[in-house]
């Protein structure tokens, strides 16, 4: 078993003790010490972001992710949906059903999306019935809608857009720099990397580069030439993208997908999919759009709801300021694989985790502990202001209090 990064780097690899300690809690064999033990280490990898790769398999390695069932409170390891099988004899075969959850619960649309696999986000051209003309595929099969969504998720947690930390942080370049580099690493069809295809600016000189390079390319065979629109939107609404370069907004045809399934004010990390609209066209228009409302314009961090956006941006403030006292304090928002997306992990390098939900009101059944803290149960963001940095900073020289 190893401990990886999201976009399946190496961390490192279990002991031989991990591992068989990690086998006994899925078995549901330890208890006492060993079920603590068991319970530290699988906080400290949920706590980092990190995911587990399992070794049952010799071609293609099983992902986990530590989850949280929100009904008891405890942890358990939960199988990554899209990723390999594990081998039949493997103890890690079975992941944890919360009580009350649907047996389908997998077939949601945010799913952690594998690199070097074909994305293939819309469907080819179809013949209209008669075999004279094809028609017009504009909707799509519901599965490749939510395949865009699931992609504008991964490439936030692979490229880091979901973790805050002072030493961490990049300007806007750097933060779509990574985003392009994630994207190479996920072809549209086979051997044509996503990037090759993606414009990071939504205005009509980027469109129409986007239209020529798709229209002079070779590399789509027989299948739908498409590319991707990605960046920081004003608003979504009507079916029109809009930005503070266009007043007017873009068009799009098809659907928009949002995280959370809840409208939220921009701004918003918009993902768009640029294609001509019917077999042989040279008209080509955006057609699904994803959307992801993110901090501010400078800030891609996610946003679960606009009433989180103002304590965020205390908690940024208060990380910065921690780590000029020297207590690093890394701030993450799961957004693949947690059942909870109001959910923030904040941890420090002195193993201290506590994690906080900003919204006003519980999103669902939440753990109990000291180690989990509501925004909304606070008189004040002051006062949840000092409970965190005195979380962070106990047993420091200086009073957080004194200070903030």
């Amino acid at each position: 078993m190893r401990i990886i990064e999201k976009n399946t780097a190496l961390v490192r690899t279990l002991t031989p003790g991990e591992d068989e300690l990690l086998r006994g809690f899925v078995q549901g064999s330890l208890a006492g010490p060993r079920l603590l033990q068991a319970n530290q280490l699988l906080i400290k990898i949920r706590a980092a972001g990190h995911w587990l790769a399992c070794d049952c398999q010799a071609r293609a390695l099983p992902i986990l992710n530590v989850n949280l069932n929100g009904n008891t409170g405890t942890l358990f390891l939960k199988n990554n949906p899209g990723t390999a099988e594990h081998a039949p004899d493997c103890a890690f075969i079975k992941d944890e059903r919360e009580a009350g959850r649907p047996d389908d619960a997998d077939t949601l649309p945010a799913a952690w999306l594998a690199p070097d696999t074909p994305l293939r986000l819309i469907s080819d051209f179809r013949r209209a019935a008669t075999g004279d003309e094809e028609a017009r595929n504009v909707s799509g099969d519901t599965r490749d809608q939510h395949r865009l969504l699931s992609l504008l998720l991964t490439l936030i947690e692979a490229s880091g857009l979901n973790v805050y930390a002072t030493h961490l942080k990049k300007d806007l370049t750097g933060q779509f720099a990574e985003l392009r580099s994630v994207a190479s690493r996920y072809p549209l069809i086979e051997r044509v990397p996503a990037s090759n295809y993606l414009e990071t600016r939504l205005d009509m000189k980027h469109m129409m580069m986007l239209k020529a390079r798709l229209r002079d390319s070779s590399a789509f065979g027989n299948h739908r030439r498409y590319g991707l629109m990605l960046d920081c939107v004003s608003q979504i609404k009507t079916r029109k993208v809009y930005n503070e370069r266009n007043e007017d907004g873009f068009d799009f045809q098809g659907h928009h997908l949002l995280w959370g399934g809840s409208k939220t004010p921009g701004p918003l990390l918009a993902l768009a999919i640029y294609s001509p609209t019917s077999a042989g066209s040279h008209f080509y228009e955006l057609i699904h759009v994803a959307s992801v409302p993110v901090l501010s314009r400078g800030q891609l961090f996610p946003v679960f709801r606009d009433e989180e956006r103002e304590p965020l941006k205390m908690l940024v403030s208060l990380i910065d300021w921690m780590a000029s006292k020297g207590v690093r304090v890394i701030l993450r928002r799961p957004v693949i694989g947690g059942q909870g997306m109001d959910a923030l992990v904040l941890s420090s390098d002195q193993d201290r985790v506590l994690s906080v939900s900003l919204t006003d009101r519980p999103v669902g059944p939440e753990p109990e502990g000291e180690t989990f803290k509501r925004y909304a149960d606070f008189k004040s963001l002051d006062t949840f202001r000092k409970y965190v940095a005195g979380f962070f900073m106990r047993g420091r020289a200086n009073s957080p209090t004194d200070i903030l």
